[in-house]
């Protein structure tokens, strides 16, 4: 039977976070939604997940053969994982390059970057046909080449007054073929790798009796180290940027060109200060193990409890 439910975000990953730190037989998170503005409790299977994914449609191959595949991949970076969350460390380099592996894939694998690949596309589209039918003769040229170039059946409808009559940019939405997504994907990966690479990392630490951080559906926060007021575009390549990076409720990663390699101790602020930023970059849902860990969203205003982030306007609006 081909599995349909595919997930962006790993099982493997997100076991890490559930609650009762993975003893219960199904992992379990605490979900925050700022689309139902409700929290719930709920098995890890069952969020950061779409319908069909990671479906493939090419000949020779089953649809699931990337499904497969990712789950082969997935299964050693669970590993690692989980030894970096016992160790508490990133001193074996098979750990930390199976980790920025998790981080790339994370980071141009997931439904936001999706949407916008899409709606770009279907603007262009939109935008074409607006010029193809601004004129009766420009449309006419446009279907010639069309049927010659054998983009379209010699005997297709092509009169301009009912396609003037009947357009409108509501009426019509560009769909990309999953496999389309994913080829996509993975030459960005392929190219984004070598930056993750070149950053230093730095393994940072929560208190011991905190409640530690938070992640989400979209866990990759890229962000500027310092505020910028200019037009440099924000990308993995890009200096005086950091990645931050949540492994467990009890350690996280920061990357920076500017930094060196090494550990940190966050203090209870800090981690706020951090949980803050994930959740901005939530695309809907974010996830933990306990229901007393802090957010600090403005950095004018306290670290704020978990109990008020269904409620939080810089939450919700993300939905």
């Amino acid at each position: 039977m081909v599995a349909r439910r595919h997930h962006y975000v790993p099982k493997c990953y997100l076991k890490s976070f559930s609650l009762n730190n993975g003893r219960n037989k199904k992992f379990q998170l605490l979900v925050f939604d700022a689309a139902s503005k409700k929290r719930f409790v709920t098995a890890s299977e069952n969020v950061a997940l779409e319908r069909d994914f990671n479906t493939i449609d090419l000949d020779g191959h089953p649809p699931d053969a990337f499904e497969n595949a990712m789950a082969s991949v997935e299964s050693e970076i669970s590993s690692a994982v989980a030894h970096i969350v016992e160790t508490k460390s990133l001193a074996s380099e098979n750990d930390r390059t199976l980790l920025l592996n998790l981080i790339g894939l994370l980071h141009v694998r997931n439904p936001r970057l999706r949407e916008i690949t899409r709606s770009f596309r279907e603007r262009v589209a939109q935008r074409i046909l607006d010029i193809a039918l601004s004129s009766r003769e420009m449309w006419d040229s446009q279907m010639k080449k069309a049927k010659n170039a054998g983009a379209m059946a010699q005997d297709a409808d092509t009169d301009y007054d009912k396609m003037k009559k009947s357009y409108s940019p509501a009426n019509y939405k560009i769909e990309i073929p999953s496999e389309e997504h994913v080829r996509s994907e993975m030459d960005t990966f392929n190219h984004a790798l070598p930056f993750l690479f070149e950053r230093k990392w730095v393994l940072v630490k929560a208190p011991e009796d905190s409640p530690g951080f938070v992640t989400c559906d979209h866990p990759v926060s890229l962000t500027w180290s310092e505020p910028q007021f200019g037009r440099i575009p924000l990308g993995l390549r890009t200096k005086g940027t950091e990645i931050f990076f949540p492994i467990s409720p009890n350690l996280a990663v920061v990357g920076a060109f500017e930094l060196e390699n090494g550990e940190a101790d966050f203090n209870d602020e800090q981690v706020a200060s951090s949980n803050g930023t994930t959740i901005l970059n939530a695309h809907r849902q974010v996830y933990a193990g306990r229901d007393d860990f802090r957010y600090q969203i403005d950095q004018k205003q306290k670290p704020q409890p978990a109990s008020a982030l269904i409620t939080d306007k810089k939450f919700t609006r993300s939905a």
